[in-house]
């Protein structure tokens, strides 16, 4: 695992260049990332050549959690984990992940501003809570070689090495975290650059062997939705989806068809519609001019057929949406809504919800908010228990700013789509 005291540590780029690296060496990679995430993973993505899973006790299980890497186990040769946060940060935590799979943990710290207080803070990680077995330290943002050997003689043997301040690994940011990697030009050759800072600054990191048990339980849901296809909204403005969503449709026997608003095309031939989260706000000229697209929505809407529309996929269904420039579109007019860009994040948090089919857990992120007079069917509910994002059940559409995880209730998540 690869943690930090705090968000904004190199986590990202440190994992993406070390996967580039081995990827190069020939060796097959496989990514995690800790909590609900679309926007790391698309790097990590790009880096090892794999598709990336997020894991997470709480939305997912201690069992879900560990079938995924057992089964990655058994068909790569180096498994890795990017955490959340800070290594304590979040409850469950990403050391009590670690502690759960016997996971090493590499750390990777921001030494711009200090030396010897790195041991200080590589003590207090260690010691708090659950501990972490942590194996390995990378000094980042090193300004000098004196500041390197501070760091050496400080950290002593688990020190790995010290990343210097380098263009090569930095990446861009947006209002929701990092830049998708489809939105960075030329980023393959950034993560072979990246990939090569690491050989030249000499940072290896040492791997250990991990034994992950294979869970008891067959966890393959039924076949609950065979014969049922599903469309499925995927361009750039709709691209908030968990890889294992897909599979969960698949292995309850849906089809899954996709279409691309972007590109005006109508909703395919289906029996239930997916509008997934993603950045609706960033095309809003190509979305506006997408009629074709809206009225096949609409039509799929009033022949009573479901739809699943989550975060930025709501915001398309409602009448409008209004960029933080003032810039206002048509959407869908599905919901009687306007939905307006904030400075701020509107909701942060994980979010669990139970349609009276079984609770389906997941989270919510995002900068809009709607202003609406229709009445919310019901609220999801926080991980901390309070009230949490609205839900608007409309005939056999079901519209929230809630990105679910399917594999947390198959069966609920079924029941959405027939």
């Amino acid at each position: 695992m690869v943690a930090a005291p705090a968000s904004g540590q190199g986590k990202t780029i440190f994992c993406a260049a070390l996967a580039r690296k081995w990827k190069n060496e020939g060796k097959r990679i496989q990514l995690f990332k800790i909590g609900p995430d679309y926007l790391d993973p698309t790097i990590l993505e790009q880096a090892s050549g794999q598709p990336v899973y997020n894991i997470d006790l709480w939305i997912m299980g201690a069992q879900h959690c560990r079938g995924l890497l057992a089964e990655a186990a058994g068909r790569n040769d180096i498994i890795l984990v990017e955490s959340v946060m800070g290594l304590h940060d979040n409850n469950p935590s990403n050391a009590q992940l670690a502690r759960l799979f016997n996971l090493p943990v590499c750390l990777i710290i921001d030494a711009a501003k200090f030396a010897q207080t790195t041991a200080a803070i590589i003590e207090g990680l260690s010691q708090y809570d659950v501990g972490a077995n942590i194996e390995t330290i990378v000094g980042n943002k090193i300004g000098s070689d004196n500041h390197d050997r501070l760091l050496r003689e400080t950290v002593g043997a688990k020190y790995a090495g010290s990343i210097r301040r380098d263009p090569r690994l930095l990446v861009p940011e947006r209002h929701l975290g990092l830049v998708q990697a489809a939105d960075i030009e030329d980023l393959d050759r950034q993560l072979d650059l990246a990939a090569g800072a690491l050989t030249e600054f000499d940072i290896s990191i040492p791997l250990s062997t991990v034994a992950f048990d294979k869970p008891t339980q067959d966890s393959s849901p039924d076949p609950l939705l065979s014969g049922t296809t599903i469309a499925i909204a995927s361009d750039a403005a709709f691209s908030f989806i968990y890889p294992v969503n897909i599979q969960i449709l698949e292995s309850m026997g849906a089809s899954l068809v996709y279409f691309s608003p972007l590109a005006n095309h109508p909703v395919p031939p289906c029996d239930a519609l997916w509008l997934p989260g993603g950045y609706p706000e960033l095309h809003l000229a190509e979305l506006a001019e997408s009629d074709a697209t809206r009225a096949s929505i609409i039509a799929h809407y009033q022949s009573q057929k479901p739809v699943l529309a989550e975060c930025g996929g709501m915001m398309y269904l409602c009448n409008s949406i209004t960029d933080l420039d003032g810039t206002t579109v048509e959407a869908c007019g599905l919901l009687d809504a306007k939905c307006e860009m904030q400075n701020r994040f509107q909701s942060v948090g994980l979010q669990a919800v139970d349609y009276g089919q079984g609770e389906i857990r997941g989270h919510s992120l995002h900068h809009s908010s709607l202003i609406t007079e229709v009445r919310a069917g019901q609220y999801t509910t926080r991980q901390d228990g309070n009230q949490g994002e609205a839900i608007y059940r409309l005939n056999k559409a079901t519209l929230s700013y809630m990105h679910h995880y399917f594999a947390s209730s198959p069966s609920a998540v079924a029941a959405l789509f027939t």
